[in-house]
């Protein structure tokens, strides 16, 4: 699989990849490739799609608040160290005991 796109927003692929690369991508975006082809075929319009992308944008949006209501990372209080050792495996690996260990817990 080939990433078009950088890792994140603070990613630089120009760092580690020729810009002429990720334009020589074949055919373009997929996403963008099917939108046409589903246009021209007659089953799918500009409308619809912007139509799409609002409801499915506002579905994320819902999604994300009623996983916030039952906290986020900067609230309440941090785990202790042995809680992320726990609950993972049902039988420990020997490198995560070793690191539980040494993390003293």
């Amino acid at each position: 699989t080939y990433r078009v796109g950088a890792h994140s927003s603070s990613d630089d692929p120009s760092a580690y990849r020729p810009k002429a690369e990720s334009d020589a991508w074949p055919l373009g975006d997929p996403i963008v490739r099917l939108k046409n082809h589903l246009i021209q075929r007659g089953v799918w319009s500009d409308e619809r799609h912007t139509q799409a992308e609002a409801e499915i944008l506002e579905t994320v949006i819902a999604a994300q608040r009623e996983a916030e209501r039952h906290g986020t990372l900067h609230a309440g209080g941090k785990p202790s160290t042995r809680d992320m050792f726990e609950g993972v495996y049902g039988q420990m690996p020997p490198h995560l005991r070793r690191q539980r260990q040494q993390a003293g817990v």
